[in-house]
């Protein structure tokens, strides 16, 4: 028996992080290339705009994918820039294709105010 199914191919993503004075100086001077740790989607705000969770920080996205809050995925250091570049664990074998470029920056706030 043969199942066909028309799943919807999901995009691969970039999340490129920069950083403003006095904001996410810790975050970047302890991450590493190539590190992998989870990224969590706290909110959804609307028009791609999301607010995501990432070593303890809240990062606040434009031209987000339609991620849902509570979404957890592993992303990667994919570059330590600047800009920092994060990406999807499972779209580290797609180098050369096409991927959405997702701007991000770290804000003010603790844990409290994600979520």
């Amino acid at each position: 028996m043969t199942v066909a199914a028309a799943k919807h191919k999901e995009r691969a993503f970039e999340i490129r992080v920069r950083f403003e004075p006095g904001l996410g100086v810790a975050l970047y001077a302890s991450l590493k290339q190539g590190e992998v740790a989870p990224l969590t989607v706290a909110r959804t705000l609307g028009r791609g705009r999301t607010l995501l969770r990432y070593h303890g920080y809240t990062l606040m996205t434009h031209g987000a994918p339609e991620w849902k809050p509570g979404e957890t995925f592993p992303v990667y250091v994919k570059q330590l820039g600047p800009p920092l570049v994060l990406a999807r664990v499972k779209d580290r074998t797609l180098d050369g294709t096409s991927v959405t470029t997702v701007d991000s920056a770290v804000v003010p706030g603790g844990e409290h105010e994600a979520a």
